[in-house]
């Protein structure tokens, strides 16, 4: 029999609902399945206040991660596969995922394979790069990574995503653009996954640490988000450590200076995407190979060359 732990975190409910899907088929006499739900210290409500939702940014950028409750399961016990679902918060994993990591009941990932579903907006290039990291830290072998994002094209989700977040409602914004959140039908697909382990279960247990998914589409790189990203990273990282000077999640004095960031976010975001659009088309040729070699990295778990 093969013991396989499944870890999330779900926020609005995507993850959860993403996951469920992607184990339709393991529930199987040959496998053994370990449900834990993380459950951090701090609050984080769902639907979002507007204040709260932007005053997790700095500690998602710093990595300042919360504390969380103990599991259910045992660290100390041996599974033969992780199943790490997960949602991005600006950029990075959502700060729950961070905290667990960061814990001591990580080391549970230590020498087992370790398989990641994202589920995000569109922008999960940078989380996932800081995912591949925190799970080598804690020795883990990450064999796979499978990547959903949310429907529309970028700048319908820039309005409909907040929207959701804000209200907890996700039916066609205004009647006129798409949903919020993730199409059913991707979420459904993703059972494709878990057919695959359940008839591979002996790829589980050999020392080859090769993906398991070849061939099923598990990531799909969109290279019109990988500037906007790669800008995204370098603003968003001076303003986290001015915000995290003048205090901590939820204080006060810092609240000047979220609010200055919130509505700088709400015009820079279309501005980048415009921005990174003339620049790819400018400068394709020179350009063209390094994106290529990003976009193999991005598409590579940790363990494949």
């Amino acid at each position: 029999m093969k013991r396989v732990l499944i870890i999330y975190y779900s926020h609005s409910g995507d993850v959860a609902r993403a996951v469920k899907s992607f184990t339709k088929y393991l529930n199987t006499p040959e496998i053994e399945l370990t449900w834990e739900c993380i459950k951090p210290k701090s609050h984080y409500p769902y639907p979002w206040n507007l204040y709260k939702f932007f005053d997790v940014f700095p500690e998602c950028v710093n990595g300042e991660y919360p504390e969380i409750y103990p599991p259910e399961f045992n660290q100390d016990d041996k599974f033969d596969l992780v199943i790490l679902a997960y949602q991005v918060w600006f950029l990075a994993p959502s700060l729950p995922i961070q905290g667990f990591l960061k814990s001591e009941y990580a080391k549970v990932f230590q020498d087992t394979k370790v398989i990641t579903l994202v589920v995000c907006r569109n922008m999960w290039h940078s989380a996932s790069e800081t995912m591949k990291k925190m799970i080598t830290e804690v020795r883990g072998i990450h064999i796979d990574n499978v990547v959903i994002t949310h429907q529309g094209p970028p700048l319908a989700t820039f309005v409909t995503t907040p929207w959701s977040l804000l209200t907890g409602k996700k039916h066609r914004f205004l009647g006129v653009l798409p949903a919020a959140g993730v199409k059913d039908e991707e979420i459904n697909a993703l059972s494709r996954f878990g057919e695959r382990i359940a008839n591979n279960l002996t790829a589980l247990s050999d020392c080859s640490h090769q993906p398991i998914f070849n061939g099923l589409g598990a990531v799909e790189v969109n290279q019109r988000y990988v500037i906007p990203e790669l800008i995204g990273r370098v603003i968003y990282r001076p303003w986290a450590k001015i915000a995290r000077f003048f205090g901590q999640q939820g204080s006060w004095s810092r609240l000047p200076i979220i609010c200055i960031f919130a509505v700088h976010l709400v015009f820079a975001i279309p501005i980048v995407l415009i921005l990174s659009a003339v620049i790819q088309f400018l400068f394709a040729p020179l350009i063209h190979k390094k994106i290529a070699s990003y976009v193999e990295v991005l598409k590579s778990p940790i363990g494949v060359s």
